[in-house]
């Protein structure tokens, strides 16, 4: 994203976060696994909601976006919990 942005763009990086706390990361697994992914199968729509918890758990949790966003040259980055 680095590369494409103009010299003193910002991006925002909307997404569910890998959470570092655990409290949270139990609260997103339970929500993902005993609500939304069973009403999406009984909608026919399994498949597109069964990958959220797996993609989720290896997404880079907020310090380490910081870490990588600074590493490819941008001059800030801060991640809201």
């Amino acid at each position: 994203v680095h590369r494409v942005l103009r010299p003193n763009g910002k991006v925002a990086v909307l997404d569910f976060n890998n959470s570092t706390n655990p409290a949270v990361k139990e609260a997103q697994g339970l929500f993902l696994d005993r609500l939304v992914v069973p009403v999406a199968r009984s909608l026919g729509l399994g498949p597109e909601y069964e990958y959220l918890k797996p993609s989720i758990e290896r997404f880079a949790t907020g310090p380490e976006q910081e870490r990588l966003a600074l590493q490819a040259g941008f001059a800030a980055a801060t991640h809201y919990p």
